[in-house]
C-alpha cells in the first residue's frame, strides 16, 4: 500500500475541483461532500470489499445527480446503513 503524504487531500481537492469544472459541475461541492464520501468509501472497503467502494461512490453520484449537498449527504447515509447491515450479517 502506498504511503499517504500530508498534501494528498490538498492535491485530491485540486484535481477534483478541476474535474468538476471540466464536467460542468459546481467545484465547491467537493469541499462539502469529500469527508462524507471518503468515510463512506473507507467503511465499504474495510467492511464489505474494496472494489465496491469507488463503485458505490459512483452510484451515490448517479442517484444524487445535480442535487444539493443535503441530498448527497442523505444518499451517503443510506449507503452507510447498507454497509452496517452487510457487516452485521443482515444482507
Amino acid at each position: 500500500m502506498s504511503e499517504k503524504k500530508p498534501d494528498d487531500l490538498i492535491r485530491a481537492k485540486e484535481f477534483l475541483g478541476q474535474v468538476s469544472k471540466d464536467l460542468e459541475l459546481n467545484p465547491e461541492i467537493i469541499d462539502e461532500v469529500m469527508p462524507y464520501l471518503l468515510g463512506m468509501t473507507k467503511h465499504i472497503a474495510h467492511d464489505v470489499v474494496r472494489p465496491a467502494a469507488p463503485l458505490a461512490a459512483f452510484l451515490v453520484g448517479l442517484s444524487a445527480q445535480n442535487a444539493d449537498v443535503e441530498v448527497i449527504k442523505q444518499r451517503i447515509a443510506e449507503v452507510e446503513e447498507a454497509v452496517k447491515g452487510y457487516r452485521d450479517g443482515q444482507a
